[in-house]
């Protein structure tokens, strides 16, 4: 299985209406170059027109160039939340915007594209095991299906 997901999420799931997606992009390394495609919000463009989307990087959200309530939760406003990260207990500032934003979103979908398991708890959870532009695809068809298997 390529994807694997928590019973609040078999329960939150299909996604129905585009929602606004926040892909939150740790520092890229030899072995995550920048222009590695990763990620769901281009597939689910493709499933659900009119999804929007932005990526977000630590630095943004600790320099204060970014805020989530701007580009996260006022952009979803009236429409479903998806979070995207990659390896967030790794990460600090990753950690600490998934929880911040499923506490203000209890009803958003976190997708976990790096290590499975390791996201802050939240309602409804998708676990990839990668974050190549395949596991990308297979997460949104089963945001958009609703079932990984």
């Amino acid at each position: 299985r390529a994807v694997r997901l928590t019973g609040a999420a078999r329960a939150a799931l299909p996604l129905t209406a585009a929602p606004h997606v926040v892909e939150l992009a740790p520092v890229t390394n030899m072995a995550i170059g920048k222009e590695t495609p990763w990620g769901v919000a281009e597939p689910l463009r493709e499933r659900l027109p009119g999804t929007t989307s932005v990526r977000v990087r630590g630095q943004e959200l600790e320099e204060g160039t970014v805020a989530l309530e701007s580009c996260a939760l006022a952009p979803a406003a009236g429409r479903p939340l998806v979070i995207v990260a990659r390896d967030a207990a790794r990460h600090a500032w990753m950690s600490r915007a998934v929880t911040g934003l499923t506490a203000a979103r209890p009803d958003a979908i976190v997708v976990e594209m790096g290590l499975p398991g390791t996201t802050p708890a939240a309602a409804a959870q998708v676990f990839t095991h990668g974050a190549s532009a395949a596991s990308g695809v297979a997460a949104a068809e089963v945001l958009t299906d609703g079932s990984a298997g």
